[in-house]
């Protein structure tokens, strides 16, 4: 199974515009050759680098196993999205605080949709998706915040 993305490279630079700061838009993500028996499918992006542990900024799942594309446009509306660690419902985009920090956008093929609502925290999509998971791919994008402007 393979999660890419047109926007950057596995390990490249992820784009500004995809940060909360700026335009806080999902790049765009392509899922390829998910397992047959996959019935239903999760991503999720966290901030790998925060002194806290790994910080969720965004959990979708129960997409289905056919999904080929996902961005800020095109959710299935079948998904359910979740509660990222910052309490917001939806897609937050990385902040990077200082420094590099890497972020992993994470794909989970499921052998069953969750019986979850949307809004349902990290540790309740963990407790439901616990063994379930037939197969994950990692796509991991770099981010680090911009200098300031110099002001006149």
């Amino acid at each position: 199974m393979q999660l890419l993305s047109p926007a950057f490279e596995d390990g490249g630079t992820m784009p500004w515009r995809a940060s909360a700061p700026s335009e806080n838009e999902l790049p765009p993500l392509e899922i390829r050759d998910v397992p047959v028996e996959a019935s239903s499918l999760a991503i999720l992006l966290e901030d790998l680098d925060s002194p806290l542990g790994p910080v969720t900024h965004w959990l979708v799942w129960n997409l289905p196993a056919t999904t080929s594309r996902v961005d800020a446009l095109n959710l299935p509306g079948e998904g359910r999205v979740g509660m990222s660690a910052f309490g917001k419902i939806g897609y937050l985009g990385p902040v990077p605080p200082e420094g590099s920090h890497h972020y992993r956008f994470r794909l989970l093929a499921l052998d069953t949709e969750l019986d979850l609502e949307s809004g349902a925290t990290r540790s309740r999509f963990d407790d439901a998706a616990q063994g379930h998971v037939l197969e994950t791919a990692d796509l991991v994008g770099i981010m680090e915040r911009p200098p300031p402007e110099p002001q006149d």
